[in-house]
């Protein structure tokens, strides 16, 4: 109750801000200035006025009202944490905000800040918003926020060549190429991670986001410009970058004569405003960063050999302790994986909040269990375990879905059109340059077939020690212009979720490979066993169950060495042949 009367009066603050400011609404974005979707607790200023804790949110907050929007991965938690009596929420791509902004807002002065919403974004909403008008403002968080925690100053650390694949000299080279080709005499960049992979370095500015928050401006000459707090520099500084305080990166663009280029789709609307004359590029970094190097790649590979033995290790624990009385919480089993992982001396942290979620919690599709008093796993639920880690040599993600006891029909019938699908998808072969979204339904198919969906994307991109979730690749229902290439890394990942009740996911991260005749497909990079108590085998077609059999062939031949005694046993008996499994637990209770 004290944590609902605390947001009511932060809502309040914010509106006697808006009326002081003569405007009569604001929107608000849960991205800041750098476009991330973990943003640091400087700016987790959506969080600190509702208590909703995901990490993509629009709102629109009026005198009269306000208007909290989430996407599928979060329908159910923004009403479990958002206060319903002070919000209307809505779905953030059904019902987009500039809908709301022309019903609700027509002939109303609306702020935004903008250096947290984009140059696409703004396009978009001043194409929607009808009669209302969007003015620039100042961050009222400055204003409302006394207790504002201060921007982080995490030091740099250096990506060496021999894993990036490319000196920063060749990207920056790259870069200042590409400029002639749009007429063009600075690229200006504001994606962390995109600075990150130009510069060859890594920070810790957001937990397990390894970014330093910057700028960054190349010349049609080759000479870069970063915009970063200079603490953060005081041990290491990439040769030949010309620094300055990031607070100048306004004002440097001010300055500038020539043209400048940036991407649309991630760049400040602030950044336009500052410019006299610019050109768009979408995606040019962005795109060229994706393509991983052969180094890249055999850094991702190591990388998941690591978490192989970790969540082998994981798996063998579950089985253990799921026989006892003493039963762990979700929170106790998310820090038990995370010890494993810990093991690898090529660890460094986490790749997101582990998703630990047993039963009802699983339908949440990004729930993170409470340090205190999260749900004891239990024999009769489902446990749905989304995780990853940060490696020296690459990133993570990979989620398995549990089941200690036989479950009913209905699970089993719909958890076995999971599987189908990500079969379908895994070992689906289609022409070099396909597009993500041109593939997206044969994930889909089998549970479309059963009237059935799920409401998040299919896979994502894949940093390398960068972000879990990178761009531009996404597979999902909604277009994405991006054509798929060998060497990208991405995660294939069909779930099902049904509310309050139980949900499952089954997710591997790929490699996009070369297959005959001008065609690509995906290999598999996680390697761990698919716990099979969920599924209806007899079920599957002959083409399915090869699959399963090759790929835990697989899975055993490369991680079955690097374990022993007990969970070597156990992997080896988690990856057997079908036809050799014991007898399933099949039986409806």
């Amino acid at each position: 109750m004290h944590t609902l009367v605390d947001h009511g009066t932060r809502l309040a603050g914010l509106r006697d801000w808006i009326a002081g400011q003569g405007l009569d609404g604001v929107i608000l974005t849960s991205a800041d200035a750098f476009q991330n979707e973990d943003a640091p607790e400087h700016d987790r200023d959506i969080a600190w006025l509702t208590g909703f804790t995901g990490t993509l949110a629009h709102a629109l907050v009026m005198a009269e009202g306000a208007v909290f929007l989430v996407d599928g991965r979060y329908g159910i938690q923004a009403t479990q944490q958002v206060d319903g009596a002070d919000w209307t929420f809505g779905h953030i791509h059904d019902a987009p905000l500039g809908d709301w902004l022309r019903d609700r807002a027509a002939a109303r002065n609306i702020g935004y800040d903008p250096m947290r919403w984009s140059v696409a974004q703004m396009e978009r909403l001043r194409d929607k918003a009808g009669t209302a008008t969007l003015t620039p403002c100042d961050d009222p968080f400055d204003a409302i926020w006394s207790d504002r925690p201060a921007m982080p100053q995490a030091p740099l650390r250096a990506m060496p060549e021999a894993e990036a694949g490319r000196s920063a000299g060749d990207k920056l080279q790259w870069v200042a190429q590409a400029l002639d080709g749009l007429g063009a005499g600075v690229w200006v960049e504001t994606r962390p991670d995109n600075i990150a992979w130009l510069f060859n370095m890594r920070g810790g500015d957001v937990a397990m986001n390894p970014l330093p928050l910057s700028f960054a401006a190349i010349t049609a000459e080759g000479a870069a410009h970063w915009f970063i707090d200079p603490f953060k520099c005081k041990d290491i500084r990439p040769e030949g970058v010309i620094l300055h305080p990031i607070e100048v990166f306004i004002p440097w663009l001010k300055d500038q004569t020539v043209a400048c280029a940036f991407d649309p789709a991630f760049t400040p609307d602030a950044v336009e405003q500052a410019l006299g004359e610019s050109r768009h590029a979408k995606g040019l970094v962005t795109i060229e960063k994706a393509l991983k190097t052969r180094a890249e790649l055999d850094g991702f590979r190591r990388a998941h050999l690591d978490d192989a033995v970790a969540m082998a290790h994981f798996g063998h624990w579950l089985s253990e302790v799921m026989r006892g009385e003493d039963r762990p919480d979700e929170s106790a089993a998310a820090a038990q994986l995370e010890s494993f992982r810990a093991r690898s001396d090529a660890y460094q942290e986490p790749s997101f909040v582990t998703i630990a979620a047993t039963g009802g919690n699983a339908a949440m599709c990004h729930y993170h269990p409470p340090a205190q008093g999260s749900a004891r796993l239990s024999r009769d639920a489902v446990f749905l375990c989304d995780s990853g880690g940060q490696y020296a040599g690459g990133t993570t993600d990979v989620t398995r879905t549990y089941a200690f006891a036989p479950v009913g029909d209905e699970v089993r019938r719909i958890a076995t059109a999971v599987l189908r699908g990500f079969i379908a998808l895994s070992r689906a072969q289609f022409p070099d340059g396909t597009m993500p979204h041109q593939i997206d339904a044969l994930a889909r198919a089998p549970l479309w077939d059963m009237g059935l969906d799920y409401d998040h994307g299919t896979g994502h991109n894949v940093g390398h020690n960068l972000l879990v979730h990178e761009h531009p690749h996404r597979i999902g229902q909604k277009p994405n212009p991006f054509p798929l290439r060998s060497g990208h890394v991405l995660t294939l990942e069909p779930g099902f979720y049904e509310a309050d009740v139980w949900g499952i996911r089954v997710e591997n991260q790929v490699e996009v490979v070369a297959r005959d005749a001008g065609f690509i497909g995906f290999d598999p990079m996680t390697l761990v066993p698919i716990d099979l108590g969920l599924y209806d085998l007899d079920a599957l077609d002959a083409g399915e169950r090869g699959w399963i059999d090759s790929y835990h062939a697989r899975v055993r031949e490369a991680v079955a060495p690097l374990l022993s005694g007990a969970v070597r046993d156990w992997l080896i008996a988690a990856t057997a042949p079908l036809d050799q499994r014991a007898p399933q637990l099949s039986e409806s209770r």
